[in-house]
């Protein structure tokens, strides 16, 4: 609420530093509460305590709902997957911010009555014209805006002016010289084309043809590496959203009474009049079912946790009005059929034989039993040997694709004639890479060393001086072209380079600080905080 004021109102709090780095805390961790800390003993009118000090559920709910709104300003309505999302970001938000005015405290930070009067008269968010509203105006804009009595509002508009000084003065240690931000700018804008040729052993295969000595002999030093894979039986049914909403029946009577009692959802919004019954009767019937299914669901999930492995799938599947359970024939891990999702593959594969588990998937809930579990066994020579033929031959066009991409090399060195011109005379094909800076994948080869090598080369030492592989083909490299950087326009930049680099300094240093404030800090949640949200135009 505040914050968000603020942030609009004149670029306060480091312009926004604290949404970027709430939202990459919850992204970074996921929606969890155990990562505020031990959740439960926190008393009654309170979503948090940071230290001992209260985060009331009142400064939650405000600067909750102030998210909400500025989400449904900019996208409409709030979907449902954001909803744990802007509730872990707002708590955390405000933890973050007990935080860093505590530590201002604890480092001996002041806000004097003149500051804080100064800044609430400076502030946008306070003014007509340019000029202060007055102190009638601030205090009716605050209780009816911010739903706060001006004490209330002002100590926590102290805090955050005392986060606000700790962070400048942290901020203060981010130095970046003119030689750094010249690096940066080499980085991004020195470039260089490579010449390469390449080696695959795809080239060698018909070359090579294994004995059956040499693929006994590979058998025996490698037999633990074949066998066959593990593979399961499952049982499983699907229930859907559509499922719970069949279920649900609707009396006209109930349509009628949700018309006549909310009466303002039904309102044209150009004359404001109620729009007739006939016109949105449908859209109240699909209303009620979604509550009523998503009751269902919640009943079968809860019902499902507690009996998942005593009740059988042939009772979850009637109870659910799923039908009879689906059976799919033995698979292993990586050969699952199409129609199985992953998520449930790796539960299927995690389970013993007769288990049975769920997982929810959209708008669907996949229920699983293990019927039946083959073990892997090692192969025998005989049931390997096409498998064992291919990779030994593998291995030798391997190795023959090596040595020839070696032996090229000394020959060009030996020769110093220009790359090209050596290649194609004995009749490969060389190709370029394109211009790439530092920070730039290596096009058409992708070898992280050699994204680090070429910018050694020079007119002088163009040759790589040895092979690069990916495992799979060699490469022979060289300079064609380098581009380098153009100091004037670095000179253009560097101010604007200034600035971005001091703003990734300060969000490492704000981040290290939040970090080691939250090791050193006693932070409990409301465990019963995220309860479904109910907002305007929402009811459960």
């Amino acid at each position: 609420m505040i914050l968000d004021m603020l942030r609009k109102g004149h670029g306060w709090f480091t312009r926004g530093v604290l949404i970027v780095l709430a939202l990459t805390f919850v992204l970074g961790f996921g929606f969890s509460l155990s990562h505020f800390g031990v959740t439960g003993g926190v008393s009654q009118g309170t979503a948090a305590e940071v230290n001992g000090e209260k985060i009331t559920l009142g400064e939650f709910y405000r600067f909750r709902d102030s998210l909400y709104r500025q989400i449904r300003q900019e996208q409409g309505e709030v979907p449902e997957s954001m909803v744990n999302f802007i509730n872990l970001t707002a708590l955390n938000q405000l933890i973050e911010l007990k935080l860093l005015s505590q530590k201002a405290r604890e480092l001996g930070f002041r806000v004097t009555d003149d500051e804080l009067s100064e800044a609430i008269k400076s502030n946008p968010a306070f003014q007509i014209d340019g000029q202060f509203i007055g102190a009638e105006g601030y205090k009716r804009l605050v209780e009816q805006f911010f739903n706060q009595s001006v004490s209330e509002f002002e100590r926590a508009y102290r805090e955050e002016l005392l986060a606000q000084k700790l962070l400048g003065f942290i901020y203060e240690t981010a130095k970046v010289t003119d030689e750094e931000l010249l690096n940066i700018y080499r980085m991004k804008n020195e470039k260089v084309n490579l010449y390469f040729v390449t080696f695959s052993p795809e080239d060698f295969f018909a070359s090579f043809s294994p004995t059956e000595k040499e693929l006994k002999d590979y058998y025996e030093k490698h037999r633990e590496e074949f066998k066959t894979p593990e593979v399961r039986r499952i049982r499983y049914i699907v229930v859907t959203d559509k499922d719970f909403e069949d279920r649900v029946t609707v009396s006209e009577e109930e349509l009628k009474a949700y018309y006549d009692t909310y009466t303002d959802e039904f309102r044209d919004k150009d004359s404001g009049k109620q729009k007739p019954f006939s016109e949105v009767r449908d859209e109240i019937l699909e209303s009620i079912k979604k509550q009523r299914a998503n009751s269902l669901k919640s009943g079968f999930l809860s019902k499902l946790e507690e009996e998942i492995n005593s009740e059988s799938i042939e009772n979850i599947a009637k109870e659910s009005n799923a039908g009879n359970p689906n059976e799919v024939e033995l698979f292993s891990g990586k050969a699952a059929p199409q129609d199985i999702p992953e998520r449930v593959v790796k539960m299927a594969f995690s389970l013993k034989q007769g288990q049975r588990a769920f997982t929810k998937l959209n708008d669907s809930i996949w229920v699983i039993e293990v019927s039946e579990v083959i073990p892997s066994k090692e192969k025998g020579f005989n049931e390997a040997k096409d498998e064992i033929f291919e990779r030994v031959k593998l291995d030798r066009a391997r190795e023959a694709a090596r040595l020839k991409a070696e032996e090229i090399l000394r020959k060009i060195k030996e020769e110093g004639k220009g790359f090209k011109e050596a290649l194609t005379s004995l009749g490969f094909r060389v190709e370029e890479t394109g211009y790439f800076s530092r920070l730039e994948r290596v096009p058409k080869i992708g070898i992280d060393e050699l994204k680090l090598d070429a910018f050694y080369l020079d007119e002088k030492n163009p040759v790589a001086s040895k092979v690069y592989s990916d495992q799979n083909r060699f490469y022979v490299v060289a300079l064609k072209d380098k581009k380098e950087i153009d100091i004037k326009e670095f000179e253009k930049q560097k101010a604007e380079l200034r600035e971005k680099e001091l703003s990734r300094l300060r969000r490492v240093i704000y981040i290290n600080w939040i970090n080691e404030l939250r090791k050193e800090a006693k932070i409990v949640p409301n465990e019963n905080l995220f309860l479904p949200y109910s907002g305007y135009g929402q009811r459960g």
